[in-house]
């Protein structure tokens, strides 16, 4: 019979054990570098609190089911495994409802986030009642699920026992909303937030084999999980890049020529924006739960005539029913995103227009070209919305052997759980440029109504 060992927890661990334990944080993220044990630590607190308190009910949750049972239940059988903990005190694996089972009645559901089409809202976890939850590599998941299994949490015996509700978030660094969240400080619920950065030096239990191959991978990868470094594209197929959208800022060039740009939806299908420019400076944005067609043209009359914008200055979504936009807008410029690209004198072949204005937004974001007022984007609450559109904007892996051409809005919207619809108004602004704009000052300002 094998002897009984004591757990042992490095210090980042007991660290984050006693977070786990308090009755102050609701949201504990655990990140930074491979080799912190970050899914060891959470099925250690998992296993201890269905022990200690019949009935509860934890979530385990991941992309896929798959992922969910070759990760964390490992590490939680590992976690037996190393400890000798014997056969009755340990749990049982329900393979077809994807729960384990443990004598006292206590759970731990095991729960993909994944996104299905038949499915877009997640109303299929609308049932679930929870004690706790554990998301693993949170920074894949999209916020919006994140809120969703917040929001089903300390519903499960959490009164009966007085356990503070509490989501924990594991992650290796990434430059996409568990930055914004966490590093930034911008989580809704701060005050109860808390995040513990460990990395590979703060465990004295890893082998040294481990810590070889981490030096042995690519350089982005090495400064991601090894030095646990939050800016980085190691993304190749990211097409702007992390370091350029920090960077938007307002241009130096005070052009008076104003544009509005308008992505068109209709009844609640996405959302209406429509968004005022002077040049590249995108200084404000309006946003339309619900329009119609005509809701959509008085919209865009009004703005027309308070900023006094040349009609060939208006650019339209015009995809499908929104000709019926164009068509009351006389002269003014309509967009559609499929159709073939404009011949310039360019030696790239692209896909479509959209992926043709696409590239030259992030050419002229590369060479600082682009701003967006800080004031207004932070009023508005868009600027975080925008930046995490950009960072998911990828080049489609077929540009390899084909034309020129960035990922469908679908699978977008698989990643960001929305439509991309500020991103859509920037590359709509490349199109005049595509049609002969050029930079060049005009000689005639246009006054602007106060």
């Amino acid at each position: 019979m094998k002897e009984k060992r004591t757990v042992e927890l490095s210090r980042k661990q007991m660290e984050a054990f006693k977070i786990l334990l308090d009755n102050k944080h609701t949201a504990v993220w655990y990140w930074w570098g491979a080799g912190s044990w970050k899914t060891y630590l959470w099925s250690i607190r998992l296993d201890t609190m269905c022990k200690k308190y019949p009935g509860v009910r934890y979530a385990m949750v991941r992309d896929t089911i798959k992922n969910v049972k070759a990760t964390t239940v490992k590490s939680l059988m590992k976690y037996y495994e190393d400890y000798n903990i014997p056969e009755k005190f340990r749990w049982r694996l329900l393979e077809q409802k994807s729960t384990i089972k443990y004598a006292n009645g206590s759970e731990i559901v095991l729960v993909e986030w994944c996104y299905y089409p038949s499915d877009p809202l997640y109303n299929r976890f609308g049932s679930l009642e929870l004690t706790g939850a554990f998301i693993e590599e949170s920074a894949e998941c999209p916020i919006e699920w994140i809120e969703l299994l917040q929001s089903r949490v300390g519903r499960q015996k959490n009164e009966e026992y007085w356990i503070l509700w509490k989501v924990l978030e594991t992650f290796n660094p990434n430059p996409g909303h568990v930055y914004e969240r966490y590093y930034k400080g911008h989580h809704k619920h701060w005050d109860r937030a808390i995040f513990i950065q460990a990395l590979i030096k703060d465990n004295p239990f890893i082998g040294e084999q481990y810590k070889h191959n981490l030096e042995d991978l690519s350089e982005g990868n090495k400064r991601r999980l090894l030095y646990g470094e939050r800016k980085f594209d190691d993304n190749t197929r990211m097409l702007f890049r992390f370091d350029d959208i920090q960077r938007l800022r307002e241009n130096q060039k005070h052009w008076d020529k104003y544009y509005l740009i308008c992505d068109v939806a209709r009844f609640g299908k996405d959302t209406t924006r429509i968004s005022l420019r002077r040049w590249n400076n995108r200084f404000r944005v309006k946003t339309y739960e619900k329009s119609s067609t005509k809701d959509t043209i008085q919209a865009i009359t009004y703005f027309v005539e308070q900023y006094w914008i040349q009609r060939e200055n208006v650019v339209v979504d015009a995809v499908w029913v929104w000709w019926w936009v164009v068509d009351w807008l006389p002269n003014c410029r309509s967009f559609i995103s499929n159709a073939k690209p404009i011949q310039t004198n360019t030696l790239k072949d692209y896909f479509d227009l959209r992926s043709q204005c696409a590239f030259l937004l992030q050419e002229k974001i590369q060479n600082w070209e682009i701003a967006v007022s800080r004031e207004h984007e932070e009023r508005d609450n868009d600027r975080r919305i925008l930046e995490q559109e950009l960072m998911n904007t990828y080049i489609d892996e077929r540009s390899e052997v084909q034309k020129s051409r960035i990922e469908p809005k679908d699978k977008m919207k698989e990643r960001i759980w929305h439509s991309p619809d500020l991103l859509d108004t920037m590359i709509m602004r490349m199109y005049p440029y595509l049609l002969g704009e050029s930079d060049t000052k005009d000689t005639d300002l246009n006054p602007i109504s106060r």
